[in-house]
This record gives C-alpha cells, sequence and structure tokens, in this order.
C-alpha cells in the first residue's frame, strides 16, 4: 500500500489530489467525464482515487484546503453537487499522517480528530466541525493547542447525510 492510499477517506484523497493537480505535481488529465451532472459519478471518482501520487509528493504538501463547495475536483465527479449535504467531508482521518510537511489545514469534517495529533509540522489548522464534534474533540483541541498549534473552530448545524457516501476502489 502506498502512503497515498494509507487515506482512508475518498474526501482526504480528493483535497490531497486537488492540492497537487494546482501546484502541477499530479496529471489530473485523462480521467472519465462524468457520465451524469446530477449524481456522484464513480466511475470518475475512482479513475481519480487511483492516479498514482509519489511519497515526496506528498511530503510537499505544505497547505491542505478541503472545506465546503467550489473545489473543481469535486465537479469532475459531480457536475453539480450542491453543496448542501456531506457528500465531500472528510469522515475519517486514517492517513492524515503520509502528509508529513503538512503546516496548514482548513477541513471540513465530521471526523474524529485524534490523528491529528500525528501532525508534527502542523502550525495552523481551521476546522468546520459537524454539530456537537468540538465537545467530543475537546482534548484533541487542547492538545493541538498545547502544541502551540492555532486552533479556529466553525461548528456548523448538522450537515443532512448524503444518500449515498463516497467509496474507494476495490483492489
Amino acid at each position: 500500500m502506498t502512503r497515498f492510499e494509507s487515506l482512508r477517506d475518498p474526501s482526504l484523497r480528493l483535497a490531497v489530489l486537488e492540492t497537487l493537480g494546482r501546484a502541477r505535481k499530479v496529471d489530473l488529465g485523462g480521467v472519465p467525464a462524468a457520465t451524469s451532472q446530477y449524481r456522484s459519478n464513480t466511475k470518475t471518482l475512482h479513475a481519480l482515487l487511483k492516479i498514482p501520487v509519489p511519497d515526496s509528493a506528498l511530503a510537499s504538501i505544505k497547505e491542505l484546503r478541503w472545506e465546503g463547495g467550489g473545489h473543481k475536483i469535486q465537479h469532475l465527479v459531480w457536475p453539480m453537487w450542491h453543496g448542501e449535504d456531506d457528500t465531500f467531508y472528510v469522515h475519517t482521518l486514517a492517513g492524515i499522517e503520509a502528509l508529513t510537511g503538512l503546516k496548514k489545514l482548513t477541513l471540513a469534517t465530521d471526523a474524529d480528530l485524534q490523528p491529528l495529533l500525528q501532525l508534527g509540522s502542523l502550525k495552523s489548522t481551521w476546522l468546520q466541525l459537524a454539530g456537537g464534534q468540538e465537545k467530543q474533540s475537546a482534548a484533541v483541541l487542547r492538545d493541538l493547542q498545547a502544541r502551540g498549534v492555532e486552533v479556529k473552530l466553525e461548528n456548523r448545524d448538522p450537515t443532512p447525510k448524503a444518500a449515498k457516501r463516497l467509496t474507494l476502489p476495490r483492489g
């Protein structure tokens, strides 16, 4: 398993691909076009998630932004996504330690925040948390602040759940 594949959340992988694509460190061309404008397209999603990402590219990421909508890669997967559900929320941070150079993180998530403690280079984070998550994550947030990480939070009202979550490709 590659370090990129250790990222267990499809949205977290998409955030990484978007970041690396903007930096021209991975080629997002050649991905099949979405077959439907009004739903997520598994074939397009899985083609994106199978793009090879070198460990050195992961380590080069200094800032990762994945909040709300407006990311080009989201609209490759679901061209007419409305942004009003949690389809592209990061639901698990498992594997995020692969981003060894990450200094700044902006993220919409309902995930357990414990893996953030493994990011030794992290200096600043702005988290859009699902309702009630701040209380559940209080110890992690205190630990981050004690390490000198600037922590900004935005609590969101409970976000409607997606009809179908994004899934990782098999094999």
